[in-house]
């Protein structure tokens, strides 16, 4: 199941980022070298930024693109796979869990 990108929320937490480390719609343009009014549409959701801007922005907020993009954090992550488990048929649940225990063993 493809999920739809909320651009208006991505904005939002663009926004709440740049406020949570103090620096204002100009800085981060300047930042990321473009103009203080495409941040602010890019923040109000009626612009569509490339992934590029977007990964500039989030290296500039300290922010992850799962986070950004997806909202998953470190307080709804157990949601988040749960949601995933749901959206696969009930066959292949052993299979996902086998793939997730995995990829956290090669991380160690």
């Amino acid at each position: 199941m493809i999920k739809e990108i909320n651009y208006k929320d991505i904005g939002k937490r663009i926004k709440e980022g740049r406020n949570k480390i103090g620096i204002t719609q100009e800085k981060l343009a300047e930042q990321i070298d473009v103009s203080p009014s495409y941040i602010s549409e890019i923040e109000r959701g009626s612009s569509i930024c490339s992934l590029q801007v977007l990964v500039n922005i989030a290296t500039v907020l300290h922010l992850n693109l799962d986070s950004l993009v997806n909202d998953i954090n470190e307080n709804n992550i157990d949601s988040s796979f749960t949601e995933i488990l749901n959206n696969i048929p009930k066959k292949y649940h052993n299979l996902y869990i086998t793939i997730c225990k995995n990829i956290a063993k090669s991380f160690k």
